[in-house]
């Protein structure tokens, strides 16, 4: 584990960690990390940043959010305003960390989802679901990775040829799990990461969190994020990826959609 502090001198400091996973991204995390920098200076000592770096090899990865637990297990997460959940092949905008120590965040809200700018897709990737899944939706998703081929045909067809539309301002269902913003409350009701699936559908498992706990996730496109995306996933074998995939929309469904009703 890395761990790196920059100091606010406001008397209303933000107190801000950042919890970065690099899976044979060293470069990209050198420039997330410098982009973080540059976001704590220009936020003129509005915010404390604490940047906690977990390097993931292939003799030892717990996945995305199993090195994000190891980080948050050794940091006392109570003691900070928001837990930036992220990947480092991202750039943050510089004015970032001092619109988000401005933000007026309500007690009810648990997930701040940002303006997340995809490099490959061109677009904003925000949010990543704006209402809950069906049940019927997670089943067809579990059985496009049952099958690696299907997963192939979709990305090459319907995928490339799907229309996103953009959404306003407010509460959505989940963020897009490349950065994520967890606010005081998150942590106050929900307490730290604990997902017990390697890799895929962290969004999901989040929003299911927040709507336990009767917390919003909110989207706020005027705070900038910029994705290079899939740095380490990119680099994993496909067949691989799918079942993971697989394997986490089977969670989900056991975990949160087949509970027998109440008496």
């Amino acid at each position: 584990m890395l761990k790196m502090k920059l100091e606010g001198t406001s008397h209303n400091v933000k107190r801000i960690a950042v919890f970065c996973v690099t899976y044979n991204s060293d470069t990209e995390l050198e420039q997330y990390r410098s982009s973080l920098e540059r976001a704590a200076e220009k936020a003129e000592g509005l915010v404390t940043l604490d940047i906690y770096v977990a390097r993931n090899t292939t003799a030892d990865n717990p996945g995305y959010f199993g090195a994000v637990k190891r980080l948050m297990d050794k940091a006392d997460v109570t003691a900070y305003d928001y837990c930036i959940v992220s990947n480092v092949d991202l750039r943050m905008e510089e004015d970032f960390l001092r619109k988000l120590a401005h933000y007026d965040c309500a007690d009810d809200t648990g997930w701040i989802a940002p303006r997340i700018w995809s490099a490959k897709e061109h677009r904003d990737r925000n949010p990543r679901q704006t209402s809950r899944y069906s049940l019927r939706r997670l089943k067809l998703l579990r059985l496009l990775y049952r099958f690696p081929l299907f997963d192939t045909l979709y990305t090459k067809t319907f995928y490339r040829r799907k229309k996103f539309s953009k959404c306003r301002p407010g509460t959505v269902y989940s963020g897009h799990g490349s950065f994520i913003i967890l606010t005081r409350g998150y942590i106050r009701k929900c307490g730290r990461i604990d997902y017990p699936v390697f890799l895929f559908c962290e969004e999901i498992w989040l929003a299911e969190k927040c709507r336990q706990a009767g917390l919003k996730v909110v989207y706020d496109p005027s705070m900038t994020i910029y994705d290079s995306e899939h740095v380490s996933t990119s680099k994993m074998d496909h067949r691989f990826l799918c079942q993971c995939n697989y394997n986490a929309i089977q969670y989900i469904i056991r975990t949160f959609y087949n509970k027998p009703a109440p008496l």
